[in-house]
């Protein structure tokens, strides 16, 4: 305890002397090591809390997810309800359409009944399948390489009056004489 007579403030009833000499005594007090029991109880129970908000955080939260099936499955359900209506409501499937001659760019018509009048070219692609090298040719030019290239070339009509698509394939090869630079 801490006695200043010469403070005006000083007074053994006033607060501030209790609260020095409760601080006095704080200080004079010394802590004791921790339990090694206790300290392995804490651990432990860290360890605990650790897991349960790691399992918290990974759980697959079942509320959110019903929902979200149920939502797919009525989008689905419409898919077919839309997609299939007609085979339903007892509807027979769709007749083949008659063959009707095509006319197939670089050779004869497939069929001769009909006439193409409702078809409407809408595209022409060629895809280079494969290519491969022939050797170096000598010719008076100079040295050249040959270069085999194979194609599918695809051609696409469709008749707006029946919805009728058609779309044909056929490959084709090219060979090619590149010229090759001399130093």
């Amino acid at each position: 305890m801490s006695t200043n007579p010469t403070d005006p403030d000083f007074s053994p009833d006033s607060p501030e002397f209790e609260d020095r000499e409760l601080e006095s005594l704080l200080k004079k007090l010394e802590p004791s090591a921790l339990d090694v029991r206790l300290l392995n109880e804490f651990q432990g129970d860290y360890e605990r809390i650790a897991e349960t908000e790691i399992a918290e955080a990974t759980a697959l939260r079942w509320h959110r997810l019903i929902p979200l099936s149920i939502a797919a499955c009525v989008v689905f359900a419409s898919y077919l309800a839309f997609q299939y209506a007609p085979l339903f409501r007892g509807a027979t499937t769709p007749e083949v359409a008659e063959s009707r001659p095509i006319a197939v760019p670089g050779g004869a018509p497939a069929s001769t009944s009909a006439s193409v009048e409702g078809f409407v070219p809408v595209s022409a692609q060629g895809y280079l399948i494969d290519s491969s090298s022939g050797g170096v040719v000598d010719t008076a030019e100079g040295p050249r390489e040959k270069l085999n290239l194979e194609y599918r070339d695809a051609y696409h009509w469709h008749d707006p009056a029946t919805e009728t698509n058609i779309r044909y394939f056929k490959p084709r090869s090219e060979e090619v004489i590149v010229p090759l630079p001399t130093r």
